[in-house]
């Protein structure tokens, strides 16, 4: 059995709660453990302190009448807590010693004696809010006394967290980083926690997460206090800020990405690499191999230097990919200016490339334009083309628009041919391929499909065990089948959160296995894991919109609406034809946000809006609009007519519980049961 007495105090047996607890069972035994050390109180002081609003006498007849029922309630769960004489009342802890009884208050008192970073650790799992924080008062002694236990106990473990804190030694930066967010979850006013917050997460390489500390404590004391940060916590941003930078830091994010994700979440160590290096190791998996070439006619010519930098942008992109092998920039342009090859026959034998990106300036009725054509060095094939118009005066964001639109067509027409390749000439299949049989039924919404896929990226795994693709395309499909079994048991979960632990080290810079954990930590309830995990896999990749896309997920299941918001509008511009889960998760946002009509917008962009139909039910409702929102819940029940408020909200994965309510009373506002 388990009596817990920080925050919402409860008694549960076997994960269950247990009901109609008496009510001063929790009070007294509070009582008894902090008011003496040899946890024994006379009874007239303690019916005096629980009824000091009465005489003696009524005083002592309550408290034998309470010592009965809290008797009664113990003989029924076997408990033998709370015991007393003619004289004293005192509590019996030979349960606690035998490891059959478990007090939170008892574990936190022995914890603190000790005084170690561990101990603290857990205090300050143990301490989820004020002692007995649902109390009600009695107008009695009690409820004074309590307020100045409350008090010592809030303010002796704020004092330990800042001494870890400011601990130069002995202390590593995750366990600064937690005990600076349980110092802001005490006292959400006190800027030492964010600025820890801020200075560890700089450390750790979490960019985005310093700016987003900075905006939630700013938000919070102006919010509440109508007041703006302290000029020390204005500085420590200040400094940090150049970090924030994608001018000053954009080649930092890519070739210096944050600590290695194993010194902060225990993830195993991978199986050796079966290659000795990257390249033997790709040419095992089976991953075509591509080169980026640029034709200049005039080196001098700003547009073609202007040109030949997207050029070089698109290969780093390609490169960050991860399912593809590609030769380095200087390497294609050594080629083109200093040693040129016998054609697209000399690339393939000299290189072993097996696809080329055939890219130049061409000038045509007085316009400026960039072809770029994707041609298969086997058969000297063009499999793809593209030209865009191009001008120096285009804004910054448009560039970068082009890059990534070449790099997703250039890589969806390569896993298209590979696929038609193998299908054709009947191969032996290598891990690329299974792994590209996986990606073309992961997205799909049929469990048999999600089952195939996962079977395929396994086939992957025997052919090259550490193909960290493959092993992210596993967690995915596990966390998706989890999602589509209406959120049932988590076994799924967490064997899928072990595979992505797997797949993080064995290539750190790839964000995939980092998104998956991710998504994965949200659903377990793990908000913190799951923040730090999308901030991490943003640092190494900021502009993989589907890990942007989750992201903004994850913030909003964590509470924090408006940079949720503002992370699915960065996803939305970097992949514009977006998915309709991007919406989906958009309109979530702006209706926590409980702005309806821009929700409705959003949602309705969707090729689908009926998957959303629940949703949008609720969005309709709130704005007043009756009639759309019974349509669009005859939708959603059509789709899932088992569908039950109260097991849907159990399941609701947010972190607070005014987002739950909000919810939940959209629901019933638009009909549903």
């Amino acid at each position: 059995m388990k009596i817990a007495v920080f925050g919402e105090a409860t008694v549960s047996l076997g994960g269950q709660l247990v009901p109609r607890v008496p009510a001063n069972f929790l009070r007294i035994i509070v009582y008894l453990l902090l008011e003496n050390a040899n946890h024994s109180v006379s009874r007239g002081k303690l019916s005096q302190i629980l009824w000091s609003d009465t005489d003696q006498s009524h005083a002592s007849m309550n408290l034998r009448q309470s010592l009965a029922r809290i008797r009664k309630f113990q003989d029924q769960y076997g408990l033998s807590l709370i015991q007393g004489d003619a004289t004293y009342v005192y509590l019996n802890l030979s349960q606690v010693k035998a490891e059959l009884l478990r007090i939170d208050l008892l574990e936190y008192i022995e914890l603190e004696r000790k005084g170690d970073i561990e101990s603290l650790m857990r205090m300050t799992e143990l301490y989820t809010g004020d002692l007995l924080a649902q109390n009600e008062p009695q107008a009695s002694d009690f409820d004074e006394w309590l307020d100045v236990k409350r008090v010592k106990l809030r303010d002796d473990l704020t004092t330990m967290l800042l001494r870890m804190i400011d601990r130069p030694v002995g202390v590593s930066i995750d366990e600064k980083r937690q005990c600076a967010r349980k110092l802001v979850e005490i006292d959400p006013y006190q800027e030492v926690g964010y600025r820890a917050l801020m200075q560890t997460a700089s450390q750790l390489g979490l960019i985005a997460k310093v700016e987003r500390t900075f905006r939630e404590c700013a938000k919070k004391l102006r919010d509440d206090l109508d007041v703006d940060p302290e000029e020390e916590t204005i500085e420590l941003y200040q400094q940090l800020l150049p970090k924030l930078s994608p001018a000053t830091t954009r080649g930092l994010i890519i070739t210096q990405p944050a600590l290695p994700i194993t010194t902060r979440m225990e993830i195993q160590t991978p199986y050796a690499m079966r290659a000795a290096s990257q390249i033997e190791q790709n040419r095992q998996v089976g991953l075509p191999r591509i080169m980026v070439l640029y034709l200049p006619h005039n080196a001098s010519d700003p547009m073609e230097q202007l040109a030949a930098s997207l050029v070089d942008d698109i290969t780093i992109g390609l490169c960050r990919l991860r399912t593809l092998s590609v030769v380095a920039p200087y390497t294609s342009r050594r080629i083109v200016t200093d040693a040129p090859v016998d054609g697209f026959d000399g690339l393939k034998e000299q290189f072993g490339v097996h696809y080329a990106v055939d890219s130049k300036i061409v000038r045509r009725d007085g316009f400026c334009f960039l072809s770029v054509k994707l041609i298969d060095t086997e058969t000297q094939e063009i499999v793809w083309a593209e030209k865009q118009k191009f001008d120096y005066v285009l804004p910054e964001q448009q560039y970068r628009q082009l890059s990534i639109r070449i790099i997703l067509s250039v890589v969806s027409v390569i896993e298209k041919s590979e696929l038609d390749r193998y299908n054709k000439l009947e191969q032996d299949p290598n891990a690329y391929y299974w792994y590209l049989m996986g990606k073309r039924e992961i997205d799909k919404f049929d469990l048999p499909k999600l089952r195939q896929a996962r079977q395929s990226f396994k086939n992957a795994l025997t052919a090259s065990p550490d193909f960290v693709p493959a092993l992210s395309g596993i967690a995915r499909t596990m966390q998706k089948e989890w999602l589509m079994l209406s959120r049932s048991e988590k076994g799924i979960l967490l064997e899928g959160e072990q595979i992505a632990k797997r797949a993080a080290p064995a290539d750190p810079d790839d964000e995939r296995p980092l998104r998956e954990l991710g998504t994965i930590s949200m659903y377990l309830g793990k908000f913190e894991d799951s923040l730090q995990y999308f901030d991490q896999g943003e640092s190494i990749n900021p502009q993989h919109a589907d890990l942007l896309a989750d992201y903004s997920d994850a913030l909003t299941h964590y509470g924090w609406l408006d940079q949720a918001l503002e992370k699915i509008q960065q996803a939305i511009a970097h992949n514009p034809l977006a998915p309709d889960y991007y919406y989906w998760v958009g309109g979530g946002a702006l209706h926590n946000l409980e702005r309806h009509s821009e929700a409705v917008d959003l949602l309705e962009q969707m090729q689908n809006p009926r998957a959303a139909a629940r949703l949008l039910a609720a969005c309709y409702a709130m704005k007043g609009e009756k009639e759309k929102a019974c349509e669009y819940k005859k939708q959603a029940m059509e789709d899932n007519p088992t569908f039950r408020i109260d097991d849907w909200i159990k399941g609701l994965g947010v972190r607070l519980p005014e987002q739950r309510q909000r919810y939940e009373n959209s629901l019933r506002e638009a009909g549903f049961q």
